[in-house]
């Protein structure tokens, strides 16, 4: 049974971030003393880092993007490519919380890729990510009842 259906928009933040690393990589490599037919081959892998990034991350433009969260009454979560299909996922311990930022780091069941989602304020609606805040930080143990030792 479903708890919450969580829709994922593009988002600027991301797109800054992902611009940002990806400029200054490019001023790193032209400072480095290579020759500059490798300054140029590398400022092309880059380039093409930028793109996948932007259209996976940042635009969600990408087929693999994931475009919603679907948090179940047993626990289990699942999530929603641009193609629009629905994958059953294991939740990773990887998975990072913050006010700020978070990153879902999930496992599609019978699939040793990782997926991972990057929710920050401009790309869910704020009582969603709230919610999906408290609902990794009670999976994961850290509140509530379940976080106490044994025997208090």
């Amino acid at each position: 049974m479903l708890i919450q259906r969580i829709p994922v928009a593009s988002s600027v933040l991301i797109a800054i971030a992902v611009c940002t690393v990806h400029l200054a990589a490019v001023g790193v490599l032209w400072v480095v003393p290579i020759p500059v037919l490798g300054k140029v081959v590398m400022t092309f892998v880059v380039a093409i880092s930028l793109v996948f990034f932007m259209a996976r991350d940042a635009a969600l433009h990408a087929t693999h993007s994931i475009v919603a969260l679907e948090l179940r009454e047993d626990g289990a979560i699942a999530c929603q490519t641009r193609r629009g299909e629905w994958l059953d996922c294991d939740l990773l311990g990887s998975s990072y919380v913050s006010p700020q930022m978070t990153v879902v780091n999930l496992r599609p069941r019978g699939s040793w890729r990782m997926r991972r989602v990057i929710l920050v304020p401009d790309n869910i609606d704020p009582r969603d990510f709230r919610r999906l805040r408290m609902w990794l930080r009670w999976k994961n143990g850290e509140g509530g009842e379940t976080a106490r030792p044994a025997g208090q």
